[in-house]
């Protein structure tokens, strides 16, 4: 086979919505895009450079700066960057293309080198490498590299016609399973804590203090110059740890769920806990918020229906108090429910809902979707969702829609939104959270703040305990509260801003636990029940918390030891805990959700309108 030519793409435009004109911001005398050129020119795999920027008459200035060093220019449509792509692309006489991004003045070009071998390597050949996916990243923010054939970047062209699409070039080639064959080459150290991109102010700041310490080091070029900096500087990094990506996905209307219903089928008890509600209720606020019309069927305690209907969510209050849950009666009232509201798509949350369960709601709706903990196939569903951070994308079933991982981890809006505070860990006292879900099923509040406040008399520790309405030991819990050291959370309406003020958690290993990770706070987790372990798991392996064994929450003395050694961590290693913590779960998760569901409910009713 000849050899293939490969020719890097670089995107550049001078009105960044966060930072205008940061392309040709200047650090060692050198543009921010000079810096980068550089870098591209170091690497042994790229044949041609060439910047592709807009006609905008601001853009004037990136076509000279291009011109100035020396590499072609092509210009095309603003808004339109897939087109805008493809024409630059066809310019060149090239096979292969490298997407590079101007926000990227640290690039290592090894890792350039790195990806393109790989993807020229494959056998069988591929269509698409990148050094990341949508859910899981290990490279710093900055550092990412997609390389594709020339045939697949005009095939997403002519096809991909979404609005993400369009924006974003490369997620038509990647965000479907099977549709190109695709390759990940990730780093084997994770360093998906660190941001090294150029999007804020507070980005340029710590890319200009590493740019201006390595750029007499012979090694400048390397990325283990930045990382050799910024480990003796770590307060350098924090400057922008509390920065929020833009996700690829986040460019649909906000109002694009107008007409649409949804119902939701969950519980809410002290058996079961708060946990397949509240996240049913991340969902339907998504849906809420972008037009929609929200309902909710099950039992829900009082606290929890004032919750619901002030996020214009409706509640049903009719459901049969005596019929069991899950059974053929359940089956046939949420059915009911579903004809009665006309609701487009029915959301079931529930390990009692089994197969006879759904398969009795199959066809109630355009669309069912399923929560599911335990990467089930075949499920009579359309849709199934698995929440959980690590869950596989991969098929569960024919004709199944999967929505699998942190990307569709769903998280109330309070969470989403809220402003993560700048943790140092470096303060005393510390604050530490307990909280074992709404219900705790294996009342451990009352042992783990004995235990907290036997820490706290050796170590400077602030306690705060978050207690929920249907928790069995609230009384004795408010017997223990002191004031400045021990406060009890009952029924607290906004978490957010107590989940802020923490510096740690020992919490259970429920969905709690993402929007602790959403928030960057480092957790010490035990498992109470078999189904968490699909959340404990990959949040230990991810680094951003411990695991404690229910056994040893029972020994007062084994207890108060792990509690000591989790809130007296070096700072730096929290540090480390807290900002792979909020790369994990980015808070869109059930705004996706909300999304796919409806385009999916508008693709069926078009189906039928067409057939008929």
């Amino acid at each position: 086979m000849p050899e293939r030519r490969v020719a890097a793409i670089v995107q550049a435009r001078m009105s960044s919505s966060r930072l205008p004109g940061k392309v040709l911001a200047r650090v060692c005398g050198k543009t921010l895009l000079e810096h980068l050129v550089e870098r591209l020119r170091q690497a042994r795999t790229l044949s041609k450079i060439l910047i592709a920027t807009t006609d905008r008459p601001s853009d004037d200035a990136v076509e000279a700066e291009a011109t100035r060093l020396g590499i072609p220019c092509f210009r095309g449509d603003e808004d339109d960057v897939l087109s805008r792509y493809e024409a630059a692309a066809s310019s060149l006489q090239a096979d292969v293309i490298v997407r590079i991004t101007a926000d990227c003045p640290l690039l290592d070009p090894a890792e350039v080198d790195k990806v393109v071998t790989a993807f020229l390597s494959a056998d069988p050949p591929v269509d698409y490498a990148s050094n990341l996916t949508p859910t899981e990243r290990r490279i710093p923010l900055g550092l990412s590299v997609e390389v594709m054939t020339r045939d697949a970047l005009a095939k997403a062209f002519r096809e991909g016609q979404d609005k993400h699409h369009r924006e974003h070039v490369t997620p038509y080639l990647y965000e479907s399973p099977g549709r190109f064959s695709t390759l990940v080459v990730h780093p084997p150290q994770d360093l998906s804590h660190l941001r090294l991109t150029v999007d804020t102010a507070e980005d340029l700041s710590v890319v200009t203090e590493v740019l201006e310490a390595i750029d007499a080091k012979p090694n400048k070029y390397s990325l283990d110059s930045a990382l050799e900096f910024l480990e003796t500087n770590p307060h350098v990094a924090l400057r922008n740890v509390n920065v929020r990506q833009k996700k690829y996905d986040e460019t649909s209307s906000s109002r694009d769920l107008r007409g649409l219903s949804l119902l939701i089928r969950a519980d809410a008890t002290p058996d079961i806990g708060a946990g397949h509600a509240m996240r049913c209720f991340a969902i339907a606020e998504a849906w809420a918020r972008a037009g929609g019309r929200a309902a909710f069927f099950g039992h829900l305690p009082p606290a929890f229906v004032a919750r619901f209907i002030q996020a214009n969510i409706s509640v049903i209050t009719s459901f049969p108090p005596e019929t069991p849950i899950g059974s053929a009666e359940d089956a046939a009232a949420t059915r009911e429910m579903v004809d009665a509201g006309r609701h487009d798509v029915l959301l079931l949350d529930g390990y009692a809902f089994g197969t006879t369960y759904l398969e009795a709601l199959r066809k109630s709706a355009s669309v069912v979707a399923y929560i599911d903990d335990f990467a089930q196939r075949d499920l009579p569903v359309d849709v199934i969702i698995d929440p959980n951070v690590g869950a596989a994308e991969g098929p569960r079933g024919d004709g199944i829609t999967v929505l699998a991982g942190g990307a569709f981890t769903p998280l109330r809006a309070e969470i989403a939104d809220a402003r993560v505070p700048q943790r140092s860990f470096d303060t005393s006292p510390r604050t530490l959270l307990l909280t074992f879900g709404a219900s705790d099923p294996a009342r451990l509040s009352l042992l783990a703040l004995r235990a907290a406040m036997a820490v706290s008399r050796r170590v400077p520790l602030r306690i705060i305990v978050l207690a929920g309405p249907m928790n069995p030991d609230m009384e004795a819990l408010s017997a223990l509260a002191m004031p400045d050291t021990v406060t009890i959370a009952g029924d607290t309406q906004q978490v957010a801003p107590l989940f802020c003020s923490a510096d740690l958690a020992f919490a259970a290993a429920g969905s709690t636990c993402f929007e602790l990770a959403a928030l960057g706070v480092p957790m010490l987790l035990v498992q109470v029940a078999d189904n968490q372990r699909a959340v404990i798991d990959p949040l230990i392996a991810a680094g951003v918390a411990q695991k404690i064994d229910i056994d040893t929450t029972k020994d007062e003395l084994a207890l108060e030891k792990q509690l000591e050694a989790f809130v007296t961590m070096e700072p730096f290693n929290l540090r480390a805990m807290s900002a792979k913590a909020r790369r994990l779960v980015d808070g869109q998760g059930a705004t996706r959700i909300a999304r796919s569901l409806g385009a999916l409910a508008i693709q069926k009713a078009k189906a039928v309108k067409e057939s008929s």
